[in-house]
């Protein structure tokens, strides 16, 4: 690759605890969601790369893969749940 050279890149988010691809959140602008049952709603925000949920295990979960991640509480944040 050289300067000038046209480069495209196209990057797949992926859910980190069940590994869906994560949608566009039509509810918030610059979010992506994951709807899988096994750990319900999870948001993640493309400004910082933070994951939000109201579930506090899958928080540890999370924390454990050494993502970023706020729990939330379900009333709080644009109806989470």
């Amino acid at each position: 690759m050289k300067p000038g050279d046209d480069v495209r890149l196209w990057v797949e988010f992926k859910c980190p605890i069940c590994s869906q691809e994560l949608k566009d959140d039509r509810d918030l602008a610059n979010f992506l969601v994951c709807k899988n049952n096994s750990h319900g709603l999870l948001r993640f925000y493309t400004g910082d790369g933070c994951f939000f949920t109201t579930d506090h295990k899958v928080a540890e979960a999370l924390l454990l893969k050494g993502r970023k991640v706020h729990v939330s509480d379900p009333k709080g944040f644009v109806q989470l749940e």
